[in-house]
């Protein structure tokens, strides 16, 4: 099974509002690092090269904090209760 059909079986909640805040401050340094390491490829720039996050689809390993840091993030913290990814495995 390859890790494209085993995230798709992982089932998300998303919560209302975004648990990790990129800081205004991350520098081009910093984000090129995110859109590395994110398993999810949540880090992403639009066609303006604004760098942008879709947090609906985090797996919630923290990467992104270990990474770049806890300086690239104004917050970072996990979902609500009842929201988040829930692992399927199988």
């Amino acid at each position: 099974m390859s890790v494209n059909e085993s995230l798709a079986r992982n089932c998300y909640v998303p919560d209302d509002r975004s648990h990790i805040v990129l800081d205004g401050t991350l520098n081009d340094e910093q984000f090129a690092l995110l859109e590395k390491v994110c398993p999810a490829g949540l880090f992403q720039r639009n066609a303006e090269g604004q760098a942008v996050l879709n947090y609906r689809g985090c797996l919630e390993c923290g990467c992104c904090r270990t990474i770049a840091g806890p300086s690239a993030f104004s917050q970072w913290r996990y979902p609500a209760s009842g929201c988040g990814i829930a692992l399927r495995f199988g």
